[in-house]
């Protein structure tokens, strides 16, 4: 059981990481820096070995797109039974139809501690 967090956030990656252990201590976290690597991180993902309950994308995500990856991530016959929750940094009409459209959980993105219990209580939910 565990998340994959993208960002390359290092603050935020930790609080992340923090609030997880705190709401949910069977789950770990394996973070990746981009877009990118994240992809190469799936692809290489053997033969009977778990897939993550979630892929967390940030607004910052970097070389390819959140939007771009998750386009990558809901064409693929296998990545696309992955739980996504998309972090914004504000919700427009634009992206609430990007992520609807895909199948996507969405959010904005957390910047206060509350926020970030509130949004990976809510992430675990998804995976329950």
């Amino acid at each position: 059981m565990y998340f994959i967090y993208v960002s390359n956030d290092a603050q935020a990656t930790d609080i992340f990481e923090s609030v997880l252990n705190k709401v949910d201590r069977n789950r770990m976290l394996i973070t990746v820096p981009n877009g990118y690597e994240l992809i190469q991180f799936l692809q290489n993902v053997k033969r009977g070995e778990s897939y993550p309950d979630l892929i967390v994308l940030t607004p910052n995500c970097l070389r390819i797109s959140s939007r771009e990856v998750l386009e990558l991530l809901k064409i693929d016959d296998i990545y696309c039974l992955i739980p996504v929750m998309m972090l914004i940094t504000e919700i427009t009409e634009e992206d609430e139809t990007f992520c609807k459209r895909l199948g996507t959980e969405f959010m904005v993105a957390p910047q206060l501690q509350r926020e970030w219990t509130a949004a990976v209580k809510k992430m675990c939910s998804v995976c329950a």
